[in-house]
């Protein structure tokens, strides 16, 4: 490798870290504020989302993944609002039932039973579940940036453009795309800077004229869990939160594991990383961590190490940096051509490998590809959508050549997935 080359690649790796990080800037404010709706001290919060992100970030580099883990939004709102808020849980209680589901979920990763479940997985499902998460991650691009929104007559309809953001998203989208068709490299992070810069300019966001904030009340947060449930109501809710969660980590988890890492790449030790995260982030105060969607923009770049430590360092600058990125967080269209931009590099990833190694389109394996790029994008439930598709793939494929040629592995799955599906979807 030559100077120059060694340059353009460190510059790559570093531009995509940014660019995945800067897209997840948004959960910082997000997260903190509905714990502060369950009375965690805000400040507290978005401290300790702010370290575990930093941490997770840096142990994915130091695993030479590119990876980051945080909490979800989506597990967050589902915790905060429908366990916390409507079933009389403390942020405490919550917080204990995310680290009993984390042990547990750690224990079972490092059993037999972790063979088990990556042989129930059919080739169908695998290889269709990168452009899955592409379809959804542009659609929330666009309904991020309101080029799309909600209908009472039908999903969606085309958005207003004489709103600022579905304009503004709109060409950030259009000056990604043609900075990808150029091969130029860092186009999803050039992207972002020039869209933030343009609202920038127009006055759609403003600095704030105290930006930066020392981290504080982290004491109020860490340490603070409790497994006591004070109650036996409290005790039902708190253990099917925890089996709920169970089902999700590991679901979410080993879905962006298996669309993102290769197989060569050491996966089988990256899912028990996740729930040791988790067990460490709810000791200190944070919401299970997941692998962000986002961390898509690393890998269709190829980064490795680089790119995780780049996003750890812009998330060491975001921890003192909270009124800037509530100010952001109003008007979020620097995102938009990241989610979009990184999603299509997905999809056409997918059709490489497709047409490199063509699958065989029988029924089972259409009903699959129904759910993982319909369903999962429309009802933005990842857990649901590769749900519903292992559930179709074991009924169609039994139906078509036998029960007995489905795996009793993948039964056993689609049960899972049936149980959640049923009484915890989220």
């Amino acid at each position: 490798m030559t100077a120059r080359t060694g340059r353009q690649y460190i510059g790559a790796e570093v531009q995509a870290g940014l660019a995945m990080a800067g897209s997840a800037l948004a959960g910082f404010i997000v997260v903190p504020s509905l714990l502060f709706q369950l009375g965690m001290d805000f400040a507290g919060a978005y401290t300790a989302y702010a370290v575990m992100a930093i941490a997770a970030s840096l142990l994915m580099g130091w695993l030479r993944q590119p990876l980051m883990l945080l909490p979800s939004i989506a597990v967050s709102t589902y915790l905060v609002y429908l366990v916390g808020i409507s079933q009389g849980l403390s942020w405490q209680q919550l917080l204990g039932a995310c680290l009993a589901a984390a042990i547990t979920g750690l224990l079972l990763c490092l059993s037999p039973l972790r063979r088990w479940f990556a042989d129930a997985v059919p080739q169908e499902v695998r290889r269709l579940l990168p452009a899955g998460l592409g379809v959804m991650l542009i659609l929330a691009g666009l309904t991020q940036g309101r080029i799309i929104v909600r209908s009472a007559w039908s999903v969606t309809m085309l958005g207003n453009f004489q709103d600022p953001l579905a304009y503004l998203g709109l060409t950030g989208i259009m000056v990604t795309m043609v900075m990808v068709a150029l091969k130029l490299r860092g186009a999803l992070f050039w992207g972002m800077v020039v869209t933030a810069a343009v609202a920038l300019a127009e006055g759609f966001w403003v600095v704030p004229a105290a930006p930066f904030m020392q981290p504080a009340g982290w004491d109020q947060a860490a340490g603070q869990l409790t497994l006591l449930p004070g109650s036996e109501a409290a005790l039902g809710h708190m253990l099917a939160a925890g089996v709920t969660l169970l089902i999700v980590l590991a679901s979410m988890n080993w879905l962006a594991i298996e669309a993102l890492v290769p197989p060569a790449d050491g996966r089988c030790r990256l899912l028990p990383m996740t729930f040791a995260l988790s067990a460490v982030g709810a000791l200190a105060g944070c919401l299970p961590l997941v692998v962000s969607p986002l961390s898509a923009a690393g890998t269709v770049a190829r980064a490795r190490r680089l790119a995780a430590w780049s996003a750890a360092l812009l998330f060491l600058a975001a921890l003192f940096c909270e009124p800037l990125l509530a100010a952001m967080a109003d008007f979020p269209v620097m995102v938009v051509p990241v989610l979009v931009g990184t999603g299509l590099l997905l999809l056409q990833q997918t059709v490489q490998s497709l047409q490199q190694r063509p699958l065989a389109w029988d029924f089972s394996a259409l009903g699959a590809a129904v759910c993982l790029l319909l369903l999962m994008p429309l009802a933005n439930n990842i857990t649901a959508g590769l749900g519903a598709a292992f559930i179709s793939w074991c009924v169609l494929r039994g139906c078509e050549r036998g029960w007995r040629v489905v795996p009793l592995a993948s039964w056993g799955l689609a049960a899972v997935f049936a149980v959640y599906l049923a009484y915890a979807a989220i």
